[in-house]
């Protein structure tokens, strides 16, 4: 039996394999599921009001104790996260600034995901939150629903304390506890 030659320029295929490039974050990224699309057909079951204002990014209004709450989804593929802001409605009055900085720090002692931001130049309250979805992790229902009930019983801890103190003139230490005590009075 002969020995079969093979030309030097044609490769077998193991080494066909170990040449071969690795798939790309780009190519990754393409064939996932968008993580948004979980969190509309959350939105659906429960029948919250939402809105897809583009392919990155979802509004959806969280029914709570004291107001609704709109709270927007967006989705960085170029990081892998969708960052979560609920924005808390209404301006704060001037001179408000410190003792509601003051306040967030304290809501953010108790938060176990998230915390609450002041943006000083749109005089806004925020709660954020992001979920990290490296190396194309897909966004299961148990964590989208876990993400929007972490927003909703911040915003239903920090929105009456945020009044209080803007409103009613109250210290933050007195806002949060009268908060809590509501809050407590309502379950």
């Amino acid at each position: 039996m002969g020995r079969v030659s093979v030309p030097e320029n044609i490769m077998n295929y193991s080494e066909e394999i170990c040449v071969r490039p690795s798939p790309s974050l780009n190519s990754a990224s393409a064939v996932r599921v968008h993580p948004l699309n979980m969190f509309e057909r959350l939105a659906i079951a429960e029948n919250y009001d939402f809105e897809r204002t583009g392919t990155d990014e979802l509004h959806v209004s969280l029914g709570g104790l004291w107001c609704d709450h709109d709270v927007s989804l967006v989705w960085k593929p170029e990081l892998e996260q969708l960052n979560l802001y609920l924005l808390f409605e209404g301006r704060t009055p001037g001179g408000r600034s410190d003792d509601i900085c003051r306040l967030l720090s304290l809501l953010n002692e108790r938060l176990v995901s998230g915390h609450f931001d002041f943006w000083d130049k749109d005089s806004a309250l925020v709660y954020r939150n992001t979920l990290n979805l490296s190396g194309g992790a897909v966004v299961r229902v148990e964590q989208a629903m876990a993400l929007l009930a972490s927003a909703l019983d911040a915003a239903e801890r920090g929105y009456p304390a945020c009044q209080y103190v803007v409103w009613a003139g109250k210290s933050p230490e007195d806002a949060l506890n009268s908060a809590l005590l509501d809050l407590a009075g309502q379950g």
